[in-house]
């Protein structure tokens, strides 16, 4: 509570505790043959600490118990109203997800500060080369419970090449610098998780079309999925904005876009699970090295979970 709100409480509390002991004190005071003089006076006061009383109790009441309710009531009733001229001005969007879109640049900050243990985590990226800065937010989220599933682009790759060649601000070998450097820096963090970590960390190195960016949060406390989505387009993806999406976690296998009822977090989280599943039909761990690794993962015990996708569960 800010200090300006404590503030009004105690003013509150003081109008209506000193409003009755003005009320008390003087009704005893009008009463006493003493002062029966000055008895109007007394009564006037008397009677002006007990409205003050009554009313600040009255408009306190109102304020907790039926103001809020009230203000409730009415703030649903205008999401509503505004959802159905949003949803009919911007094409279903809000039947389909939409929340908004992030001012700029994606916040990857605050959404790390807003995981909880067990949910799930899904990006997919070429790479982020702010990312060393916010490496240690990665490992603090994996260290609460927190598992992540990542998809970063191979360096030295064609696909990486012709990312670099329609970037503004890059060329092929600085590309392929930053791919390193971000696999570099994911390989840090996997070197601190030990076993005693509750969250996990698996990494597919790919090499196919980066298609878009793409970071899935599947929470599991409100069984929401909260999909957030760029584009590749001239400006390095750290610096464009994202779109916001939201549905209810389904269980089980749901047809997608043959239903009416389709929706774009659905279809974004279907994209990540093949995409994913491709790479990892691929991984030999035979034929891995460790200086062309495609599977990264912590803690070192946990591989075949670090290979999975979130459980549905209902």
């Amino acid at each position: 509570m800010t200090t300006t709100k404590k503030l009004k409480w105690l003013l509150v509390l003081v109008l209506i505790f000193g409003g009755f002991t003005l009320y008390k004190f003087f009704e005893g005071l009008a009463h006493n043959p003493v002062y029966q003089a000055y008895e109007w006076i007394f009564k006037i006061v008397s009677e002006f600490g007990l409205f003050v009383s009554v009313i600040v109790s009255v408009g306190y009441f109102h304020h907790w118990f039926i103001a809020a309710e009230e203000h409730k009531e009415a703030d649903i009733s205008l999401r509503e109203t505004l959802s159905q001229y949003v949803d009919s001005i911007l094409l279903n969007s809000v039947k389909r997800g939409f929340l908004g879109i992030t001012n700029k640049e994606f916040d990857f900050s605050q959404i790390m500060r807003g995981l909880k243990p067990g949910d799930y985590v899904y990006w997919l990226i070429t790479f982020d080369p702010r990312f060393k800065n916010k490496s240690r937010e990665l490992e603090n989220a994996i260290k609460t419970g927190v598992h992540f599933r990542i998809l970063i682009l191979q360096a030295d790759c064609r696909s990486g090449e012709l990312r670099a060649e329609e970037t503004n601000g890059f060329n092929p070998h600085e590309f392929n610098e930053y791919s390193k450097l971000f696999k570099v820096s994911l390989e840090d963090v996997i070197s601190r998780i030990d076993d005693t970590i509750t969250g996990t960390l698996g990494v597919f190195v790919y090499d196919g079309l980066p298609s878009l960016p793409l970071f899935t949060i599947i929470r599991k406390e409100s069984r929401k999925v909260e999909v957030y989505n760029s584009f590749y387009l001239t400006e390095p993806v750290s610096k464009m904005p994202y779109l916001h999406w939201e549905t209810e976690l389904k269980s089980g296998n749901h047809e997608l876009f043959e239903s009416d009822h389709w929706n774009m977090s659905d279809l974004f989280l279907d994209y990540f699970k093949k995409r994913w599943e491709m790479e990892k039909a691929k991984f030999n761990p035979a034929t891995e090295s460790d200086d062309n690794k495609t599977f990264l993962y912590a803690p070192s015990l946990a591989r075949d979970k670090c290979l999975g996708l979130f459980a549905e569960t209902k």
